[in-house]
Parts: structure tokens; sequence; C-alpha cells
């Protein structure tokens, strides 16, 4: 049996096996799911041929890059994703640099065929075509009831989230903007807790390309968000699965790899020999609250993926792996981590350990 049949044979067993959330007792539990970096366009100078992701998506159709997780997704309350191209019908005012990622408005539609709730943009392609490609970006996928957030120098944008009186604010930004942004960042969370959050979400977007090691600037992100009272912390850009770590009562993924990744037609990089992007990870993570809507902690599952169901080239649509290739892409995990994580358990994921809350007031200045 072949990798791509092989994989999503397993599909609906892994689903089927993955544990229930029972959340506390008279309490309220929220289940999201976070993927790495999804670039759902392609070069201008690629996206006519039949092997980009824009061509791949004419002859398939929007449903085909997420098919084979959108079971998963539809499981979750939110499932969030890094959006790392522009959604813009023009290919004027584009950013002086060498890869820049677009596809047409219409192709917004692949994240609600693919039960996408949330989009962080604050990453080093949102601006590729400008502010134009970005507000066109924007329009294009809340015009579809989707949410997005994250904050660089031309727009600063949390989300809120809400279940069951439950309210979990999300924000996140790259680290060039961080370094000047921290007052906008530390408005968002002020927002955040006049809204009555119980909760929140930060992103991180940095990291040395196709690194197994986190840097400093992940790191000193990282800290100073769960310094905010931030109480989940997940990390984009490397293309590449890396580390874990508890600070406090906060878990930090500091990189979760490709998801859909249009980005390049292979998975082999060229420009780091020796070096593939054919596994990643996503995370499901529980968040759990008391009846009195006190954040009690969470539960982190990471789940092995490869970016492609073809082992030879990028087809641009992820997969769960198992056996082996699954063992692998936490050995990816665990290199960058400085304590031994849960293990992966087949059809289930490495669920890890229950995180307490540091603080079950945690949003209060």
């Amino acid at each position: 049996m072949g990798f791509e049949t092989r994989l999503g044979a397993l599909l609906l067993v892994f689903i089927l096996c993955l544990p229930l959330v029972i959340p506390a007792e008279g309490g309220t539990s929220v289940v999201m799911t976070f993927t790495g970096d999804c670039t759902l366009g392609s070069e201008d100078r690629l996206a006519s041929r039949e092997d980009s992701f824009v061509g791949y998506v004419k002859r398939y159709g929007f449903e085909y890059p997420f098919a084979k997780m959108k079971d998963f997704f539809e499981e979750d309350d939110l499932t969030v994703i890094n959006l790392e191209n522009v959604f813009f019908d023009r290919t004027t005012n584009k950013a002086n640099k060498r890869y820049l990622f677009r596809a047409p408005t219409s192709f917004a539609q692949i994240l609600k065929e693919g039960s996408v709730e949330l989009a962080f943009i604050a990453n080093n392609h949102i601006l590729d075509y400008g502010k134009n490609g970005l507000l066109s970006t924007i329009s294009a996928v809340e015009a579809l009831d989707i949410g997005v957030f994250g904050s660089n120098h031309t727009v600063s944008l949390g989300y809120i989230y809400e279940k069951n009186g439950i309210k979990i604010g999300f924000l996140g930004t790259y680290q060039a903007y961080w370094y000047v942004g921290r007052d906008a960042l530390s408005k968002l969370l002020n927002s955040f807790r006049e809204a009555g959050c119980h909760a929140v979400v930060g992103i991180i977007h940095d990291g040395t390309e196709y690194a197994r090691n986190r840097n400093k600037k992940q790191q000193q992100m990282a800290d100073w968000l769960v310094k905010q009272g931030v109480d989940l912390v997940v990390g984009h850009h490397p293309h590449v699965p890396q580390g874990v770590d508890i600070l406090g009562g906060a878990t930090v993924l500091y990189s979760l790899g490709n998801f859909s990744f249009g980005g390049n037609r292979l998975l082999d990089i060229t420009r780091r020999p020796g070096v593939r992007a054919d596994k990643a990870i996503i995370a499901r993570v529980e968040m759990r609250f008391d009846a009195q809507k006190n954040y009690l902690g969470h539960q982190v599952n990471l789940i092995p993926i490869s970016p492609s169901g073809s082992s030879e080239y990028n087809n641009y649509q992820p997969v769960f792996l198992t056996g082996e290739e699954a063992l692998a892409a936490m050995e990816l995990v665990q290199y960058d981590t400085g304590f031994t994580l849960a293990p992966y358990q087949e059809g289930i994921g490495a669920l890890q350990p229950f995180v307490p809350a540091q603080d079950v007031e945690n949003l209060q200045p």
C-alpha cells in the first residue's frame, strides 16, 4: 500500500481513537487545533504550472488541500492556522523581496471548505503585495465568517472566541514588529481584560528557517508573552518542528512546521542540502474552565503529520503520520525540548500531561 493510501486509510481509525474531552464537572472545555505554516498560494511565475499550489487547486477544487484533515478539524471548537500568503486578484504593488505568495481572493474558500475558523496573518508574507494585498486578504477571509488576528506595522488585530460564556483572546506578531510594537500588544491584552477574557493565546512568528532548534529571539518573545499573562504560545516560521517549553502555567510550542505549504513544490530544501520539510506537527489543545469560569489549565496533544500525501514530492495535501514516520516527527520535537515529552501512541498522538494554570486570575493587571 502506498504512502498516501496507507495514511488515508488510517485517518478514520486515528480520529476514532482520540481520547474524549471530559470537562470539569459543571465547567467548560474549549478544544482548539493549531497548524503550522499554510501558504495557500504560489509565486506568480509558477502559478500557471500544473504542479504549483494554484494549479492543484484549480484542478481539484477548494476542498482539496485540507481534505484529509477536515473531519478532524470539524471535531474541535476552533481550528487556527497561520495564513502565509495573500488573497489578492492583482499582481501590482509587489514587495521588493525574493519570495511572494499570492492566490486569487476566491481561494479563501479553502479555509471554509476545510473547517478553519481563525487565521493568524501577522507573518512575513502578509505584506507581499503591500497594504492593498493585506486588506484584500482580510476582506476575503472575513467575508466567509472566518476570523483574523495579528499585529504588524499596518494593522493590530486581536480576536476573542466565546463558548458558554468563556472568552479566549488571541493575539500575535513577528519578531521585527515585537521589538517596536509591544505597546500595541499590551493594549490588546488590556482590551482582552476589559472584555472579560478568561484566557489568552499568543502567536510568535520567528526563528531560523529549517533550523532544528529555537533561537533566542523566539524565547524572548515567548517569555515576554507569558509574563504578560498569556496562557499558551504557538510558534511558526522555521518550517520544521521545534521544541516545547513549560513556562509557569503556559506551554510554548516554538514551531509546528509546515501544513499545506504552497511555497515549495519540493520536500527537499535545495538551499539547505540534506534538510527535508516532510514532517510536521499539529497541536490539539484543550483548555479547561470551572463552573465559575476560572481558567484551570490546559492539555496539549502533539499529532505528527506530513504536509504532503506523497513522500516524493509536495502534493499540498497534509496527512496524518503513523508508525516510524510519526516517531521520526516526534524525535524532531524532542531534539529541541529540555525535558522528556510524553511518548507518541498510535491512533492517539503524544498526549502531554495537564498543565495547571499558574494563576486562575491570570488576566488581572
